[in-house]
């Protein structure tokens, strides 16, 4: 299965969990961490097929140093790769505030 392979569920982080399984490769998560949090603790690693975010330099989430668990980047997923512990993808409530805040900022720069 070259074109979907089986991938590790990363649970090691306190409150939140990462199925690699369910991740489209959006970078969401990447870019709200980055831009509106400022921690870059998500990036990108490999080309083509091998392609997976990761955390801190490929360190389990639950290890990176530079996460501050604020949860934006659980809130922006859209195919629930990133999730609460203990609760169902359908169970979670989007609370996406932060962004209209963004937005804001956005047209003050203009």
């Amino acid at each position: 299965h070259y074109r979907t392979p089986k991938r590790e569920v990363d649970a090691s982080h306190e409150r939140f969990m990462f199925d690699h399984n369910r991740c489209v490769l959006c970078t969401r998560c990447m870019r709200v961490c980055g831009e509106v949090e400022g921690a870059h603790t998500w990036d990108l690693k490999g080309r083509g097929i091998q392609s997976c975010m990761i955390t801190d330099l490929n360190q389990p989430w639950g290890n990176a140093e530079s996460c501050t668990s604020c949860g934006k980047c659980v809130q922006v997923c859209p195919t629930g790769a990133l999730f609460i512990k203990g609760k169902a993808v359908g169970e979670m409530t989007k609370h996406q505030g932060f962004l209209t805040t963004l937005a804001e900022m956005r047209k003050i720069e203009k």
